[in-house]
């Protein structure tokens, strides 16, 4: 996550909309957005000291991935969605077990473990975005 300080100098952005998240506590922390008919990386803001990080509303800063990255991300979100994790905010969802297999969600995770993501906080950021209810809505992208 990143710390308010990251802010600076970065827009406020508008109609940005979630896709799908990888992370979560008590709401979405990362994950794929839209904006301007492009996908972005979304990273959820902490305060600096790290101690309070559920803005109300969220803040989130936009990053802009390469193609690759953005492929593996989809590749990825749709792996664990097949696994029966949560994580589609879009409409039609991706197919889902209707169980999590243990042995394949393992296999999941070796193969997309968390760490990946974290090459996303250096990513080119575009500007931030609050979220909220209206943000998590279901869209049909994909």
């Amino acid at each position: 996550m990143h710390a308010t300080s990251r802010l600076a100098g970065l827009a406020e952005l508008t109609g940005v909309r979630k896709v799908w998240f990888s992370g979560w506590y008590d709401g979405p922390i990362t994950g794929l957005a839209m904006h301007d008919g492009h996908e972005y990386w979304f990273i959820m803001v902490t305060d600096d000291e790290g101690g309070s990080w559920d803005f109300d509303p969220r803040v989130y800063v936009l990053h802009k991935l390469t193609s690759a990255q953005l492929l593996d991300a989809w590749e990825a979100h749709r792996g664990f969605a097949a696994a029966g994790l949560p994580g589609c905010l879009h409409s039609p969802r991706c197919a889902a077990a209707s169980a999590t297999d243990d042995p394949k969600l393992a296999a999941l995770h070796e193969r997309w473990p968390p760490e990946i993501e974290d090459a996303y906080l250096d990513a080119p950021a575009i500007g931030w975005f609050r979220g909220g209810a209206r943000q998590d809505d279901q869209h049909s992208d994909h």
